[in-house]
């Protein structure tokens, strides 16, 4: 008889252990990340005074999860918190819409984009911009023609080539109307060889933390005079920012 009450026993200890682990901690699991960074974006975009359609939030969580995914086995980025992506990578990228027009036709080049920033989230944003990414890691280059192809993102050039290799190169001179980059060591460099990339009157922004170099508005470098220098701080944050926007001369 003992044994007999031990195996009607057994089979609701075993349905008990199925319904906890399996079916609603992975329900729960599975909803509540994307419903926070769902929140984030909007939060943060509505702080740079921008507006996101549910289409384009979608966009962005897609991007996060191939970044997560990818950055597992290729050195994508070294920021792995989900919160600081959607602020250091994604929010940061649109930040630089605080320093020009995303009208429809623009030709921009995106220097050093590494996994696509800022170049990506921008054409999230703005989807009529066409866009030039120039990336010198091949590994990286290959995320980002997986990442387009995925989005089925339109007029996006994915170039494998460093800056200072293509400034004679008669395919990039003169063929863009703003030029940017984040985190740059050296501007003068920078506009050294990027200069000759622009169309006339084109524009170049910079992306500064907080060691700036000291510069002054109306500065001339190299046919680039500085036109504004916009100090901001990263929505939810207090990740210190300024854009340099210089034009052509």
């Amino acid at each position: 008889m003992a044994a007999k009450n031990k195996a009607k026993r057994r089979p609701k200890k075993e349905t008990k252990k199925t319904v906890k682990k399996k079916t609603i901690p992975k329900k729960a699991a599975q909803k509540k990340p994307r419903a926070d960074l769902r929140r984030l974006l909007l939060k943060g975009s509505e702080e740079l005074n921008l507006s996101l359609f549910p289409n384009q939030i979608d966009q962005f969580l897609l991007y996060f999860e191939e970044l997560k995914k990818w950055n597992e086995k290729v050195n994508l980025t070294g920021i792995i918190d989900d919160k600081e992506i959607i602020i250091k990578h994604f929010l940061d990228s649109l930040s630089f819409l605080k320093g020009f027009s995303p009208i429809e036709g623009i030709r921009i080049i995106d220097i050093g984009t590494g996994a696509g920033f800022p170049g990506i989230p921008l054409k999230i944003h703005s989807p009529r911009i066409n866009l030039t990414l120039m990336e010198a890691s091949q590994k990286k280059c290959v995320f980002l023609h997986h990442i387009c192809r995925l989005m089925e993102l339109q007029d996006v050039n994915i170039v494998n080539e460093r800056l200072e290799n293509v400034k004679n190169n008669l395919d990039f001179v003169k063929q863009f109307n703003v030029f940017l980059s984040r985190a740059v060591a050296d501007v003068d460099e920078m506009i050294k060889h990027g200069a000759p990339l622009l169309a006339d009157r084109g524009i170049m922004i910079f992306s500064k933390g907080k060691t700036t170099e000291d510069l002054k508005v109306g500065k001339i470098i190299k046919g680039m005079v500085l036109l504004q220098i916009i100090p901001f701080t990263l929505p939810m944050s207090d990740y210190s920012r300024k854009l340099l926007v210089f034009q052509k001369i």
